[in-house]
């Protein structure tokens, strides 16, 4: 990832910088095991739902009209921006005692800049895992077709 981040006068040092990378490769690990099970449970309410809608999508006109439909509601409910929020929050929640040791000396000013630096990074990990889930979505739709 090259030189550690610095913000102002203190700098993210290598060690916790690769132990939020690692943090963010973890959680974000599971979205397309998440996106997965989450089509499957659309295309089974569907199926449940038939000869009605479920979402207003119909078993019937599945595949053949309503896949992409199906794949926006999955990457929605996987992806929205609540739960990008929620994986952040159990990153944070999960790094915050490492960073509490690395700023203990800093002035209560710096040790919040930090803070804020470590949550920028996190929120900024998560989109690209986000984004490079979304790139790559099509070998995800191919492992649900029914």
């Amino acid at each position: 990832m090259g030189a550690a981040p610095c913000f102002g006068e203190t700098p993210l040092d290598s060690e916790l910088t690769s132990e939020i990378i690692e943090a963010v490769d973890q959680a974000t690990s599971s979205i397309p095991e998440s996106y997965i099970n989450e089509r499957h449970h659309i295309i089974e309410k569907m199926r449940h739902a038939a000869p009605g809608p479920y979402e207003d999508l119909h078993y019937a006109d599945y595949l053949d009209k309503n896949e992409s439909s199906v794949n926006a509601l999955a990457l929605e409910k996987v992806i929205s921006k609540e739960a990008k929020k929620e994986i952040a929050k159990k990153i944070n929640e999960q790094i915050e005692p490492k960073v509490d040791v690395k700023t203990a000396d800093l002035n209560p000013a710096a040790r919040a800049a930090v803070r804020k630096a470590v949550e920028k990074m996190v929120e900024q990990l998560i989109d690209k895992a986000v984004d490079e889930f979304v790139k790559n979505i099509d070998k995800y739709n191919k492992q649900t077709k029914p």
